[in-house]
């Protein structure tokens, strides 16, 4: 038999395994790492690409003048972009090559889509069966973030899709690593 210290220093070994097993120290750069690649070269949001020149005059006929967010003077010396917006969504901008980087969904936009038709409001389900089974999670319970993501390894792209109760809540689509600079 085990004495009452014994088994006291059992029950705390075992309830320390247990918290470090149970508690994930995987960030959502290790999880897009991990999951397989899918082609992602034509995705897009209401037709708004990555890499495209916002000060493009074809760019601005077809979308429409997007705004400085108020933001952008004080984050300047922390990141290489700078972030613009119109009433239905916000984009990161290269600062030097004024060239989109992240293309994100403001809150309440029913209207904007995905390349593939998805939409903020449908089902999570449907993103998984439209976009295939080679997705990350990632979820941030303490801030209430749950997510999967595609990741395109050969052409560093990635589309989250954020969600709540089973619905999107959020679309984002970017370059998956080291494109968005924040110090």
């Amino acid at each position: 038999m085990f004495t009452l210290k014994q088994t006291g220093l059992l029950l705390i070994f075992a309830s320390i395994l247990i918290i470090i097993t149970g508690c994930s120290t995987k960030n959502i750069d290790d999880a897009m790492r991990e999951v397989n690649s899918v082609d992602l070269t034509t995705e897009n949001i209401d037709g708004i690409k990555l890499g495209v020149s916002i000060t493009d005059e074809s760019f601005i006929n077809e979308q429409g003048k997007f705004d400085p967010h108020p933001d952008n003077d004080f984050y300047a010396a922390q990141r290489n972009y700078d972030q613009y917006w119109n009433d239905r969504m916000i984009m990161s901008i290269d600062r030097e090559k004024k060239e989109i980087l992240q293309i994100g969904l403001l809150e309440n936009n029913l209207t904007s889509e995905s390349a593939k038709g998805i939409k903020v409001g449908m089902p999570i389900d449907q993103v998984i069966s439209v976009y295939g089974e080679d997705y990350f999670t990632y979820n941030d319970k303490e801030q209430t973030i749950y997510q999967i993501g595609y990741v395109d390894h050969h052409h560093n792209l990635l589309i989250l899709f954020t969600h709540f109760d089973n619905t999107v809540t959020n679309i984002n689509v970017g370059y998956a690593f080291d494109r968005l600079k924040w110090e």
